[in-house]
């Protein structure tokens, strides 16, 4: 572009010029010619053959003008030349182009840097396109390299916890290395004001944890000393997925809320302990579960008490902890208490336990018929010293001890000793392994019956664990691939004998066909380490046919191979997202892992009886109820534990902006939150524990309500970021929890604790967000009463115990043993009941004494021991 100040003569020449260039070449040279004005021939040696000469000697110098002489000539032949371009214009293409296209660069031409298209590639009609310049490429490549630093610096810091230790510390070396920059970048912006939510908006990572998947930071390892005192071995080691843990979390946080301070509080070294693990477990393992003083070991509460105590426990356990055969135990118990005689240590264990865990269950309910308050540890004593003394734990186990060692575990969560059930529940799985229950019969030796009754003898162990392995968030026992015991049948005990049930306890095939393949659990074991399109995985992509389950009328067998299932599919969660080498895989796997086990869950709801569907609020029977409660409680409460890793600041976030769609963190998250909502959603506003405990799963729905109660909490502790529009609507459930917990912790020191730790932290966050919780049951909080007062509780058995009527002979009795002894045999004049003649249940002769094993149902001699063979005189000792 020329300067506005040139002059019109050169104007009027570069148009001239230009207006020639624009020729085509032949054009150009037949326009230059010489007009006759004349018919005069011209000369020899005139103007044409000056021209001629011309044209061949000059065609590379410049002149402007002609020579006079050769004009005049001209003029006097007769002739008026129109002169061609001369040498005076420029030649063609003679001015540089500042760049070439890539055209004309191949076919190496000139160009004439007309944009968009050159001349030359707008007359071959090709494309034209020009090279960046080496400083726009400069600059590009800057710009590139500065997003890919800011990028790879954003990965590190998300990666950073992530990782093993060498190449965390790697990681932090390189991030600090270049922090003056960034530190130089923030004092730039101090100038102007920023607020808490830019902060924790700017950084997210720093406002929550350091970890990109929330409850997953330092998966991998140890961060306190659990062998440092009483108090740490009772509580022990609590894994990411347990309730305890996130309580944790949820103390620093509210901290923090309550000093209106954005991220998670980090205690110093003076109140380290207050948030250590156990300053916010509930649960009451540093509390004794003996009883002082002697314990008469063959002592039996009275038949009707008896009665009770076993009813309750066939309504309320049984159906979901099937771990004894009800048909043959039932028929043992009656002969048991019309008989006389005295039966094998090992049931009566059993019998005990079974005693222990309804007397829990009474005083939780305020029964009328309630024992004394303490009545479920004497209970618990004498199944110890029967069947957990020296001798016992170093001999070989039978089916018997799997089920005495099952059943006290279940009391001890029950109890709220989980730890002690922990240890207890791996004895039992290690005795069954030995025994082989784990795995599928196919001994001709052993009766149909027998074998379904071990398969449920496995499932209640497999759930058992699994529940613990929930609640402590640790690594269960029982490893993938372990187990090839069948999947219980649909039917009840007493149904085993009906053509249909008898015919799939022989065709393993046609069993395998009717429930192994209908079930939403099968083959999750073969999913891949990291499943394409996990994320937008759904349940319609692997169909069961459920056709003839849904057929069936419900009962509370079909009840527990639904719970059976979805113990499975948590299972696979917690191995899949929450093992320790988890650290070592990368978020997007573990997302799509997510993604898969979500619709394994969601399969699992689309398959589930029409009976038994919580969703669907309907009058029903108190069993059926019992079962709709059952498998809610621990439906939400897997999608609570499989949500909760991406419940955090960071995945806020990225819930995606008007069509964008939400991120997969961020759904995962609302899914957790959801289930946490609906889960109290299952009882009224109003709360009455007494009706929890009668009719939901008693033995772990503090767990559960912990659990949901726990998740709304953090959610307010963050500010309700996941769901902003919800806020009022958390805090109302978070209060209908904090409310439920408080009307339980009259019956329950657990709950008790449960209360407090929930009530001090909602308090700390409404004081940091200025909520209202004026309406809530208040309780004085002294120094170290929520986080140390649990020694004076566990005081509360005094010396001045006094055991139930039954019990009140003990002391004066010559068969008693003081608490911590192994039994010995009773003493040759010892009787359980008087002797008497009795009716025999259909029995023929000795046989009355010798009823079925609960396992195999066979005769066995040594079940009911009488005092006149030699047999048994080398049972007892004499």
């Amino acid at each position: 572009m020329e300067p506005p100040t040139a002059s019109f003569q050169h104007k009027e020449k570069d148009a001239f010029v230009l207006s020639r260039n624009e020729m085509p070449l032949h054009q150009a040279d037949r326009d230059t010619t010489i007009l006759p004005t004349s018919n005069v021939p011209a000369l020899p040696g005139t103007a044409a053959s000056s021209i001629s000469s011309h044209r061949t000697n000059t065609p590379h110098r410049p002149q402007i003008t002609s020579s006079n002489s050769g004009t005049k000539q001209l003029y006097s032949n007769g002739k008026v030349p129109i002169p061609r371009q001369r040498a005076t214009t420029a030649p063609r293409y003679s001015r540089r182009v500042p760049r070439a296209c890539q055209s004309c660069r191949q076919r190496k031409t000139k160009c004439s840097g007309d944009t968009p298209v050159c001349r030359q590639c707008k007359e071959l009609r090709i494309q034209c396109d020009y090279p960046v310049s080496w400083r726009e490429k400069t600059n590009r490549q800057l710009e590139d390299l500065s997003s890919k630093s800011r990028d790879y610096e954003e990965l590190l810091k998300d990666i950073e916890n992530i990782v093993d230790s060498s190449t965390s510390e790697r990681i932090k070396e390189a991030l600090d290395k270049h922090a003056a920059e960034a530190d130089r970048s923030s004092n730039e912006r101090q100038s102007q004001p920023i607020s808490q939510e830019d902060i924790m908006d700017e950084h997210p990572d720093d406002a929550s944890s350091p970890s990109s998947i929330g409850s997953l930071e330092a998966i991998e390892r140890v961060e306190e000393d659990l062998n440092r005192n009483e108090d740490t071995r009772a509580t022990g080691y609590m894994g990411k997925n347990s309730e305890v843990t996130w309580m944790q979390r949820l103390r620093r946080e509210a901290e923090q809320r309550a000093k209106k301070e954005p991220g998670t509080y980090e205690p110093d070294a003076d109140n380290e302990s207050e948030y250590a693990l156990h300053a916010v477990n509930y649960h009451l393992d540093d509390m004794e579960v003996s009883v002082p003083g002697p314990v008469q070991v063959y002592q039996v509460p009275p038949r009707p008490l008896a009665d009770k105590l076993f009813e309750d426990y066939l309504a309320s356990v049984h159906p979901f902890f099937p771990i004894i055969s009800r048909p043959l135990f039932t028929m043992q118990y009656q002969l048991f208490y019309d008989q006389s005689g005295r039966p094998g240590d090992k049931w009566l264990a059993i019998l005990n336990v079974i005693f222990a865990i309804s007397a829990k269950r009474a005083h939780l309910k305020q029964a009328p018929w309630q024992g004394e308050e303490h009545d479920h540890l004497v209970y618990l004593t004498r199944a110890r010293i029967l069947s957990m003394n020296g001798d016992v734990l170093f001999s070989h186990p039978d089916l018997q001890q799997v089920q005495v060692e099952g059943l006290i575990a279940f009391y001890l969560i029950a109890s709220d000793q989980i730890n002690r059930a922990w240890r207890i529940a791996a004895l039992a799985i290690r005795s069954a392994i030995t025994l082989g229950i784990n795995m599928k019969s196919t001994s001709d030796f052993t009766a149909s019956i027998s074998k379904e009754a071990r398969n449920r003898v496995w499932w209640c162990l497999y759930t058992l664990e699994h529940l613990l392995g929930i609640m402590t968030g640790r690594a269960t026992c029982i490893l993938d691939g372990v187990c090839t015991t069948p999947l219980p049948l649909p039917f009840e005990g007493n149904q085993l004998q009906e053509p249909l049930a008898a015919k799939l306890l022989k065709d393993l095939s046609l069993r395998e066909e009717f429930v192994g393949n209908a079930i939403a659990s099968s083959f999750i074991h073969l999913i891949s380490s990291n499943p394409p399109g996990g994320k937008d995985a759904k349940y319609t992509d692997t169909p069961r046919d459920v056709t003839w389950l849904k057929s069936l009328p419900p009962n509370n067998a079909l009840c527990f191979l639904y719970y059976a299932d979805l113990a499975i599919i948590s299972q696979e969660i917690v191995n899949r997202v929450y093992s320790p080498d988890c650290a070592m895989v990368p978020w997007s796997h573990i997302e799509n892992r997510i993604g898969v086990l979500r619709s394994r869950l969601d399969l699992w709801f689309a398959n589930l009886h029409p009976a038994f569907d919580f969703t669907r609020k309907e009058d029903e029977g108190p069993d059926l109820l019992r079962a709709k409660l059952f498998l809610a409680f621990h439906f939400y409460s897997s999608r609570i534990t499989l949500g909760r890793p991406c419940l955090c600041r960071r995945d806020a976030h990225q819930s995606g902006q008007g069509n964008e769609k939400p991120a997969f963190s961020h759904v995962m998250a609302m899914i957790s939150l959801d289930s946490a909502t609906k889960m109290l959603d299952l009882i009224p506003d109003q709360a009455d524990a007494i009706q929890l405990y009668e009719i939901g799963p008693w033995w772990c729905v503090l767990h559960c309500l912990m659990q949901s109660v726990t998740v709304v909490l953090l959610e307010l502790s963050f500010g309700s970021i996941h769901i902003p529009e919800e806020e009022q609507n958390l805090l109302t459930t978070a209060k209908k929890g904090v409310r439920w917990l408080h009307s339980m912790s009259k019956f329950s020191i657990a709950s008790r604790r449960a209360w407090q730790l929930c009530d001090l932290n909602l308090r700390k966050i409404a004081q940091g967000m200025n909520y209202d919780v004026s309406d809530m049951p208040t309780f004085d909080y002294g120094p170290g009463e929520v986080t140390n007062g649990h020694k004076d509780q566990a005081n509360q058995l005094s010396d001045s115990f006094i055991t139930n009527g039954i019990d009140k002979a003990a002391h004066q009795h010559n068969g008693q043993l003081p608490h911590g002894t192994g039994l010995q045999p009773g003493a040759p004049d010892f009787t359980l009941m008087p002797n008497g003649p009795g009716p025999g249940m259909g029995l023929d002769g000795n046989d009355i004494y010798f009823p079925y094993d609960p396992i195999n149902g066979d005769f066995v001699r040594s079940f009911f021991p009488t005092f006149h063979t030699d047999e048994n005189q080398d049972d007892w000792g004499f």
